[in-house]
């Protein structure tokens, strides 16, 4: 028994003591510690931050009625942002119409069966701890979980107050908030223009909202005194409907939709002027933040300006928000295709008012000439649309082609029964919530983009593409392939003018400018002088210039082979060989074509022995067929004239049926 107790008091004795600490592991037998302070004192204001606060969003007057108000919040809202894959869609974030001032406790009291709401005191919610000297304290917004029962919150700058719930909550929750302000927030519906003029008249209230269901602006009260609404119904009414129909219902959202992908977030989105936004004069996101200057104010809430394509800023930034990137718009469009709601917008408001279009933005119309110039332009051996060509280095230039199918293709133009462009938006969006996988690559987003309108119209439309060009891959080339070509010059057609566009053309299936290489064994890409040497070298056009497997770093050996893609199927009797004048000249070559380039079948007639000469040689099929890719291969060196590991190629063309 005594070995037995002798560890356990070894234990005891090696013990260290703690100040303060009881056996059970409390502090001071779980007496109050002198520490501890609650803040629960409305009759405390603390003014530790009031020079930064009047600054920035501004101060309380005194008088100002500090109210209890109890208020039936309606929490529902409905998961949508898994299923638009919209670059940010709105949050569940929930007005109440109050505002704490500076400093001052607020107390809000929430139902014992309610564990998912949070409080945010201010609207205005940018970091700016990153920016030298910012023109108002870094941080100036609080959030706090807010549990069942009495919560006090205290923000050193005041601002609106709003409920954030985590989830959807069914049944309206009764909430009771002390010692707050009454903003003087216009709300659609709610609030009549009389009684709001006279409310902001009387408020000190620095900051209030204008809301409908759809959008909301935060904005001076001191604005709203100086640069007076006329009708802030009408203007809530045309922003709301602006909202429903140029976002939300070209995208194809509905309120009750059949399929839930197609659901509309039904939660309005927020846009706040601040004296200082974290990035540039404006940027996106939730909320949308601005400068706090006139100019914002003023497209915020000049009513015929917004009905005449004058809200540019703030259709192009809730455009970033509702783009699609990770399905179809690739990385140099970023600030393109938000510039399609603008467009629509003006659209949609020129049925009544003609001067709607185009959308207001001084460097539209000179950018969509030099982007046309571009597409027009014939005589640029490799077109890029990445912006090395100055003329579709910016934004407005990248929208051009996009607008161009979005505003000349008439319904029942690809065949009866479809829609017109301004639908196919539609569809892109629609088709971008279904599909499978995210584009993991700009060539995927561009792909996608190709398929969804061809298959929209159904029509092929590499010809348009290549225009402006952008690169499809083959694989979806290949898809098209059976539609028929779209031979419309829709390229150059101006938006802005609505000119143009109208001519078609006949399309040259044959033309060399079509072909591409599509593989090859190898290939002297330095040894030879290029264009000699390169594969490309076989479809210039030029017997002058010619292909030769690798020599300089690597030693390229029989089998020599390489693959032409004609870009289309091709109906062909044969095809046209010129050998390099001179040198590594040919004997027997082994000819195949196929559809898809994985299935080869040997042309009829190969393999052909060719003649020691530098002239054209017919290589005839005994009959026509129908192929898109033509592999071309050398088998050995005994298939060479001189008896070389190497060989060379001056030309390829194809007899035509």
């Amino acid at each position: 028994m005594l070995i037995l107790m002798l560890p356990g008091a070894l234990m005891l004795s090696c013990r260290k003591s703690s100040p303060g600490i009881s056996e059970d592991g409390t502090q001071n037998k779980g007496a109050d510690g002198p520490s501890i302070t609650i803040d629960t004192s409305i009759a405390t204001i603390d003014a530790s931050k009031f020079d930064k606060a009047r600054v920035f969003p501004g101060l309380i007057c005194e008088d100002e009625p500090r109210v209890d108000v109890t208020l039936n919040m309606d929490l529902k809202y409905k998961y949508v942002a898994e299923f638009l894959r919209t670059n940010r869609p709105p949050d569940p974030q929930f007005s109440t119409g109050l505002y704490a001032a500076p400093g001052e406790l607020v107390i809000i009291d929430i139902p014992s069966t309610e564990y998912s709401l949070s409080v945010q005191i201010g609207a205005w919610t940018d970091n700016l701890s990153f920016i030298a000297n910012p023109l108002r304290d870094p941080v100036i917004v609080t959030r706090i979980q807010l549990a069942p029962g009495r919560n006090f919150v205290r923000n050193l700058y005041g601002g609106p107050i709003y409920i954030i719930p985590a989830r959807p909550v069914e049944q309206p929750v009764p909430i009771k908030f002390t010692n707050v302000v009454k903003s003087p927030d216009f709300v659609l519906g709610v609030t009549s223009n009389e009684d709001w003029k006279a409310a902001i008249a009387r408020s000190c209230v620095p900051y209030i909202e204008l809301r409908s269901k759809n959008i909301a602006f935060v904005v001076p009260r001191e604005y709203c005194i100086q640069y007076p609404i006329a009708d802030p119904t009408a203007l809530m009414t045309e922003w709301d409907g602006a909202i429903l129909e140029d976002f939300y219902k070209w995208q194809g959202l509905e309120e009750n939709p059949v399929d839930e992908r197609d659901q509309a977030p039904l939660l309005p989105w927020r846009i706040v002027q601040d004296i200082q936004p974290s990035v540039g004069y404006a940027h996106p996101g939730y909320p949308v933040v601005t400068y706090n200057d006139r100019g914002w104010f003023d497209e915020f809430t000049n009513l015929a300006a917004l009905k005449r394509g004058g809200a540019w800023g703030v259709f192009h930034q809730l455009g970033h928000n509702n783009q699609q990137p990770r399905y179809w718009s690739w990385s140099n469009l970023a600030e393109a295709t938000g510039f399609l709601f603008a467009f629509k917008a003006a659209h949609r408001n020129e049925v009544n008012d003609p001067l709607a279009w185009p959308p207001k933005n001084a460097k539209l119309a000179a950018s969509m000439e030099q982007a046309i110039a571009f597409a027009k332009d014939t005589t640029i051996a490799v077109k890029l649309f990445n912006g090395t060509d100055q003329r579709v280095n910016d934004p407005f230039a990248r929208v051009t082609p996009f607008v161009q199918i979005i505003d000349k293709i008439p319904a029942d133009w690809g065949f009866p029964g479809q829609k017109d462009g301004w639908s196919f938006v539609t569809e892109l969006y629609k088709k971008a919530r279904r599909a499978n996988r995210i584009s993991l690559a700009d060539q995927d987003k561009q792909d996608f983009f190709y398929e969804t309108l061809c298959n929209y119209t159904q029509k092929n439309w590499k010809i348009f593409f290549q225009r402006w060009g952008i690169a499809i891959s083959n694989i979806s080339l290949g898809k098209m392939e059976d539609l028929p070509l779209m031979t419309q010059k829709i390229w150059e057609y101006n938006p802005i003018t609505r000119t143009g566009g109208d001519d078609f053309f006949e399309p040259d299936l044959y033309a060399k400018s079509n072909w591409s290489i599509l593989a090859f064994s190898s290939q002297e890409p330095n040894g030879e002088g290029p264009p000699n040497g390169l594969a490309t070298a076989i479809i210039d056009g030029n017997a002058a210039t010619f292909w030769h497997p690798q020599w300089q770093a690597a030693i390229g050996t029989p089998p020599h082979w390489i693959t032409i893609d004609f870009g289309s199927r091709l109906d062909i009797d044969g095809i046209i060989f010129t050998q390099r004048n001179g040198a590594r000249q040919i004997k027997n070559l082994t000819v195949e074509i196929s559809n898809d380039a994985v299935n080869w079948t040997a042309a009829s007639g190969s393999p052909y022995l060719l003649a020691i000469e530098a002239t054209p040689q017919n290589l005839s099929f005994s009959s026509t067929a129908k192929a898109r890719y033509l592999r071309l291969t050398i088998p050995s060196q005994a298939d060479i004239y001189d008896g070389a590991v190497f060989c060379s190629i001056a030309e390829i063309d194809v007899i035509k049926p």
